[in-house]
């Protein structure tokens, strides 16, 4: 071949003119037809960007530094070369020619398994060479000259690859094709204004629609339990995005208490629908078990009004959706509950609709065209002119009303810069493939997608029906796994890396509207998307050939084809074909809970595995072609996968576990790309010699060592490196310019977090170091996110918060910077959203530096300091006392400072007596917190529009003056309050405050009135006499909790209150007498009791007013007091009851019989019941859950087996006692046996006053028993108060030093409230000698540091200690010095 003969540069520059000059308008995929009447069209097959792969990889062979060809091989591969380009010219008429000629269409599809036969064998090539190269830099040179890369099997191996070519090439002689040379990779440019972040459910003529449809959710005359609104409409007309918009009206978010979704689907699965609601309301789903999903649903709907939307339902099935309406209905019994259901199936809508169906229409002309031009006009990158308005408007009128289509074209047309281009669009026959009603879209899909701009990105598109419908897709997930397949290859010529051309066509597919539904981080990066679900069954359609998706279904069915790319769910039965010649050729395999073993060898071809819930074996080694491993490790990982060399991307998740030398030999995967394990997190340890991976772009975390292989320099060699790292161990850096042997400033790092291990002083230390350390850590100006942690300077370097350089830094964290003095310039960042500072314990004053330089530049520059924060957090600092405005600053008439800040927490600032005067003028702040400032007394006031306020433990005689003026204020906190004495008579004019939580402020006398629209009320441990006045009329009141109102004289009647009351909790308060509206009522759950002397004190549970909670009361909670034997007898007309707790019943021998008629009954809990002895439960036939603590005289009576108490227990699934689950019983500690909201569960509510008892039951820290000798174990013993809680301190020795216990101290007197938290056992004290020996206290608390144990009970204590103030340490060190 000649052109061989010249040099290889001259060669590569001829392949990329070659390269750059095809043209085809469909990917590599087997014929698909599409029918519609008469006419039809095919799906060609296209192979320019597959055969130029192959021309590329020969290439690179060729030129490898790495292998010694002999002549003959080197013969072969020329050979090769050569043929390929012949069939690369001819190739671009043949796919012209394969519509109307069946025999050019037969060769191109046998070219195409030629093509990735050609691909495995030159991928087995290049592994070889990688092999080659990794020996050579493990030195292992004499084992690299022994191997022969052009041994004879080899030679072999290329002979019988080109007599296959050589057919292909004979085969197409007899049909006169022209050899042509055009574009097949159109170049784009990087640079393209393209906005992918176009709303996808913008509002283009279905205003009418949402107002009809909230209106009837709302309306009053909605009185079913559960009322069905089905939306149903043809695919593509917009049905999800009606939903969405009633989903986020204000008035649907006023209205409702919850709100929930659900992506459907094509399985109505009863039990996924549910797990669905609980993954929408973002709960914890690490529970399997069906029970338990069942009672966080009732805990979440139940005794609450919710809009539940079921997206996209599919299944006609009328006995499961009675099914799940039935659970639905047994959660809540309240009316008013709404389902939205949207569905193209009127059968459907019939079988769930409660309302009329909501048919939608398709929209007018007008909309259309709105919709198109502002998806083909965007960013004006096309100018709209008149000629190209008419004819979009005639394009828009043929979408046919259906608003995908509308997006779709429009977003294809954004890319057409010339009036040709349109015309070709509007002319284009597929627009006659449409129905009459336009009801099915596959062709204008189909138009659209052969306009995307290159062969690739169509391939790229195809390939993304492997993800299940309504996935999220992960942004880096899609792009790794493209360029795993070889998909983003072709645009390497143009010196782009494979991921930027990834992020090109995302950013492409997202802009046409084939992905939608975009997600963001933080920084403004797009992270996720999803395919609409007609673009899934069409991305589908055109890969059919290629791509299996089997959900339930055996393998064995599908033996006859050769899929490329297969995903099984968890529910597939592998069948005996999955391991036979069916699957060999497969290139992508994504599968769920399958040990693989040695079966990993008949999928040696693969590019892609994802195994979740898998187990690997070692034979994972034969994997030889993988670029992309994504497992769900459990269990120890093989050695061999470091002999996989062309891995670009390694994700391990979950408990794998990685041996020594698996770390040290990672850094042979020489062409990893992005690693992500979270054994490197978890463990703290990263990969040795990671320097050698000079392809790598991605790494989460780099722990600093000691020793070679883990310096910070190891980063330098890693000038791809981008997104996000946390380096960590960062004392062990000996110096500046080693930290600047990372080179940060090079790498365009976006998120960036720098962590010290400096928990503690350490002997000879040098602290001063850490400044110079930091400085040389000067990260790149793209840095959007940045986080120091444990820093031992004094000051921060001066790249921190330079605005000239770091004008996208969005996001600062400054935690544990113990030494710093002052606090850094960062007024003048433009883009700064969000602060955090704590830790900074030596920083006195928050002044002028922190708003601008010294030298006052920024007053020629701006009037505006901290122009974009919104978020601005200050936490433990210890010694600041004053926090100055920005005003005395500048001679400036007026410096705008944070004009855009939405959130204020400022705690466990001790000292702090002084805060800015200027935060009433913050216009735009939404919520302030200010906890544990005990010197402030006073805030200078608050903006008007603020709706969120908490004041805890502080120093307040008075809350803000302006709090009349905060109509806004929705959420109100103050507690531990102690020298506050009133709260304004204004409160009730805050019209809009529907939560107030007023607690232990002990010299609070008085409560004014509060606000008709007030929901959740608490006061708690104060001393008022009364109620606040109109609480009664308080209509809209759902929860109150009243304790510990010593001073309370009565609770009124509660009128209208007791119909929209759902919680009510009245306890330990003297007089608990009150008065109900004899009308029917909502409560759910109530919780009543404390200090009373006989059941006369449960008046609520008295007639009449049981008559209306009979059918409601959910949960019920009764405090007993040690005279009372008994429980009130009308409980056992509390026929809907599910959980009941009965405590401090101390007088109170057996349970009565007729607890037994409580059918619904499934969770009981006794608690502090001393004399409690006989439990009649045994035809108690659901209950569930019982749980016993500290009723002395039952743990030997319900002994399992033995005890005189089991027979009537035994039943029960889960029992607990003292804490542990009975031997036997099932002890999933996840289960929540007391679900009674905000911390409900108190060990200590009323106590005997026996101080035998009281030592015996009541010292016990997390139901650790003390023994009978207790008292000789304790060495001395002192009270201490933190805040305003009393605690006994005991501290006993052992071996190790000394045990740490702080008891509450128990205060009977009704004044004063109990301490309500157990602290738990702080730490196993390890001082070393030197702080024993020490007069004077410590500045910190020294540890032992004898073990790897010991050091990580250190590293977790002393955080804990550091927020103790010093006479605390001082205190320790002289209890440790008087043992």
């Amino acid at each position: 071949m000649a052109v061989l003969n010249s040099s290889v540069f001259t060669v590569n520059e001829f392949f990329l003119e070659v390269h750059q000059g095809l043209k085809h308008t469909w990917p590599e995929f087997q014929v698909m037809t599409l029918r519609h009447g008469k006419e039809e069209y095919m799906a060609e097959i296209v192979l320019n960007d597959v055969v130029d792969r192959l021309i590329a990889n020969a290439f690179s062979l060729h030129a490898s530094e790495y292998i010694g060809f002999e002549s003959s091989f080197k013969v072969e591969l020329e050979n090769l070369l050569e043929k390929l380009f012949k069939i690369k010219f001819l190739l671009d008429d043949a796919q012209k020619r394969q519509s109307c000629d069946k025999s050019v269409r037969n060769w191109l599809k046998d070219l195409r398994d030629v093509a990735y036969d050609a691909d495995n064998v030159l991928d087995e090539f290049s592994y070889e060479s990688f092999w080659q190269e990794v020996h050579t830099q493990n030195l292992m040179v004499d084992q690299v000259r022994s191997f022969s890369f052009c041994n004879p099997d080899k030679v072999k191996t290329i002979k019988q690859l080109l007599d296959k070519i050589d057919k292909i090439v004979h085969d197409v002689v007899g049909f006169g094709l022209r050899t042509e040379l055009v574009n097949s990779n159109p170049k784009i440019s990087l640079d393209m204004n393209i906005d992918p972040l176009l709303d996808d459910s913008e509002v283009v003529g279905r205003e009418y629609d949402v107002k009809k449809m909230v209106n009837i959710l709302i309306s009053s005359s909605n009185q079913q339990v559960i009322s069905v609104l089905p939306i149903v409409g043809m695919a593509g007309l917009g049905k999800t995005t009606l939903a969405k918009l009633v989903y986020n009206n204000e008035l649907i978010k006023e209205h409702f208490d919850v709100l929930a979704w659900v992506n459907v689907g094509k399985h109505f699965s009863v039990e996924g629908i549910l797990r669905e609601i609980l993954k929408s309301l973002e709960e914890d789903l690490s529970v399997s078990i069906y029970d338990k999903i069942h009672q966080i649903c009732a805990e979440k709907l139940g005794a609450i009004n919710y809009l539940l939307i079921l997206d996209n339902v599919q299944y006609e099935d009328l006995e499961k959706w009675g099914s799940l309406k039935g659970y639905l209905s047994k959660y809540s019994s309240s009316i008013g509950n709404n389902i939205v259901v949207t569905t193209r199936s009127d059968n459907v809508a019939e079988i769930m609709k409660t309302h009329s169906k909501h048919q939608l229409e398709k929209l007018s002309k007008d909309d259309c065209w709105s919709i198109f031009k502002k998806r083909s006009f965007t960013n004006g990158r096309i100018s709209l002119d008149l000629d190209l308005e008419v004819i979009g408007r005639e394009i828009a009128k043929r979408c046919g009303g259906v608003p995908l289509a509308a997006r779709v074209v429009g977003g294809t047309m954004c890319f057409k810069f010339d009036k040709i281009k349109w015309l070709e669009i509007q002319s284009n026959k597929i627009w006659d493939f449409l129905d009459e009603d336009n009801s099915d879209i596959f062709p204008v899909l189909k138009l659209c997608f052969d306009h995307l701009p290159t062969p690739s990105l169509k391939r790229c598109f195809a390939y993304c029906a492997i993800f299940p419908k309504d996935y999220d897709m992960r942004k880096d997930e899609i792009i790794q796994y493209w360029m795993a397949e070889g998909l983003l290859e072709s645009g390497k010529e143009a010196n782009m890396v494979m991921e930027d051309i990834g992020n090109k066509y995302f950013t492409i597919l997202l802009a046409t509207s084939f992905f939608q539904n975009a997600k963001t981080d933080a920084y403004g990066n797009i992270v996720t998307c999803k395919m609409h679900d007609l673009v899934h069954d069409f991305a589908l359609s055109i890969s059919k050939s290629e791509t299996l998706i089997l959900e339930g279904d055996s393998v064995d069915n599908v033996s006859s084809i050769q899929p490329l790319f297969v995903r099984f769910d968890d529910k597939t039965t592998l069948g005996a074909s999955f391991s036979g010649d069916g699957f060999i050729k497969l290139r992508t395999l994504i599968l769920k809970h399958f040990n693989f073993g040695i079966m990993l060898s008949n999928f040696k071809y693969l590019r892609v595995l994802k195994l979740l819930c898998c187990g690997i074996s070692d034979a994972i080694e034969q994997l030889i072609y993988l670029r992309l491993l994504h497992i769900s490790a459990i269990g120890e990982l093989p050695k061999s996968i470091t002999k996989l060399y062309n891995l670009q991307t390694l994700r391990i998740d979950g408990h794998g576990h990685f041996e020594e030398s698996l770390l040290e030999d990672l850094s042979n995967l020489i062409k990893l790309r992005h690693i992500y394990i979270d054994y490197f997190t978890r463990c703290h340890q990263s990969p040795k010699n990671i320097g050698r991976l000079t392809c790598l772009q991605t790494l989460p975390i780099f722990v600093v060592g000691l020793n070679e292989g883990y310096f910070i320099k190891e980063l330098g060699p890693l000038k791809n490196l981008r997104g996000e790292i946390n380096i960590d161990n960062l004392e062990k850096v000996k110096d500046e310019e080693e930290a600047k042997s990372a080179k940060l400033k090079e790498k365009e790092i976006f998120k960036l977090e720098l962590f010290w291990q400096n928990y503690l002083y350490i002997e000879d230390y040098n602290y001063d170091k850490d400044e110079k350390v930091l400085e040389g850590l000067q990260p790149h100006p793209n840095l959007k996110s940045l986080r120091i942690k444990d820093y031992f300077g004094k000051k921060f370097p001066s790249w921190v918060g330079l605005s000239s350089l770091y004008h996208n830094l969005i996001q600062i964290y400054l935690n544990g910077c113990a030494l710093c003095e002052e606090v850094p310039t960062l007024g003048q960042l433009p883009c700064l959203r969000v602060l955090e500072m704590g830790g900074m314990r030596r920083v006195k004053s928050i002044g002028s530096e922190f708003y601008s330089y010294s030298d006052g530049s920024y007053r020629n520059i701006t009037t505006k300091l901290f122009p974009a924060l919104r978020i601005l957090k200050l936490d433990w600092m210890e010694t600041l006392e004053e926090w100055n405005d920005a005003k005395e600053l500048t001679s400036a008439s007026e410096v705008l400072v944070f004009p855009c800040l939405e959130d204020l927490t400022i705690e466990d600032c001790p000292k702090l007596r002084y805060l800015l005067d200027s935060l009433h003028t913050c216009v735009s702040l939404q919520k302030l917190v200010v906890e544990n400032c005990p010197d402030l007394s006073s805030l200078p006031g608050v903006p008007s529009f603020i709706r969120h306020l908490e004041i805890l433990k502080c120093g307040f005689k008075e809350l803000p003056s302006g709090l009349k003026f905060c109509t806004s204020l929705q959420f109100l906190k103050i507690k531990d309050c102690l020298n506050l004495k009133s709260i304004p008579e204004s409160l009730h004019t805050c019209v809009s405050l529907q939560k107030l939580i007023v607690a232990n402020c002990t010299n609070l006398r008085y409560l004014p009135g509060v606000p008709s629209i007030i929901r959740h009320l608490e006061i708690i441990e104060c001393g008022i006499d009364e109620l606040p006045s109109g609480l009664q009329f308080g209509s809209c009141l759902q929860y109150l909790k009243i304790e510990y109102c010593t001073n309370l004289k009565s609770i009124p009647d509660l009128g209208e209150l007791f119909h929209s009351l759902i919680n009510l909790k009245l306890s330990n308060s003297p007089n608990q007498r009150l008065k109900l509206s004899r009308r029917e009522g909502r409560l759910k759950t109530l919780v009543i009791g404390g200090f009373i002397e006989e059941l006369d004190a449960f008046p609520i549970l008295r007639y009449p007013f049981i008559r209306y909670l009979n059918a409601s009361l959910k949960k019920l909670r009764l405090h007993g007091s040690p005279t009372l034997n008994s429980l009130p007898n009308e409980i056992q007309l509390f026929t809907a009851l599910e959980e009941l707790r009965i405590q401090n019943f101390n007088g109170m021998e057996a349970l009565p019989d007729w607890l037994s008629y409580l059918s619904s009954l499934q969770k009981l809990s006794l608690y502090y019941c001393k004399k409690l002895m006989y439990l009649p439960i045994h035809d108690c036939c659901n209950l569930k859950h019982l749980r016993i603590d500290d009723c002395r005289n039952l743990e030997k009576r319900c002994a399992e087996g033995s005890g005189a108490e089991w027979f009537q227990i035994a039943h029960i699934p889960k029992i607990k006692i003292n804490g542990k689950y009975i031997e036997g019983k099932d002890s999933d500690d996840s289960d929540n046996f007391d679900s009674f909201d905000d911390s409900d569960y108190e060990e200590f509510n009323v106590l005997d006053y026996s101080e035998d008892d009281y030592l015996q039951e009541y010292s016990i820290l997390e139901n650790i028993q003390l023994d009978d000798n207790w008292c000789q174990g304790i060495w001395n013993q002192q009270e201490w108060s933190i805040g305003s809680r009393l605690f006994i301190v005991q501290v006993s020795k052992n071996h190790n030093g000394g045990n740490l216990k702080l008891v509450p101290m128990k205060l009977f007197h009704r004044n004063l409230r109990k301490a309500t938290v157990l602290i738990r056992l702080l730490a196993l004290l390890m001082i070393d000698d030197d702080s024993a020996k020490s007069t004077t206290p410590p500045r910190e608390l020294k540890f032992r540091n004898k073990s790897a144990t010991t050091h990580q009970q250190s590293r977790w204590c002393a955080p804990f200690l550091w927020k103790l103030n010093g006479s605390v340490l001082e205190w320790l060190s002289k209890l440790y010095l008087e043992a």
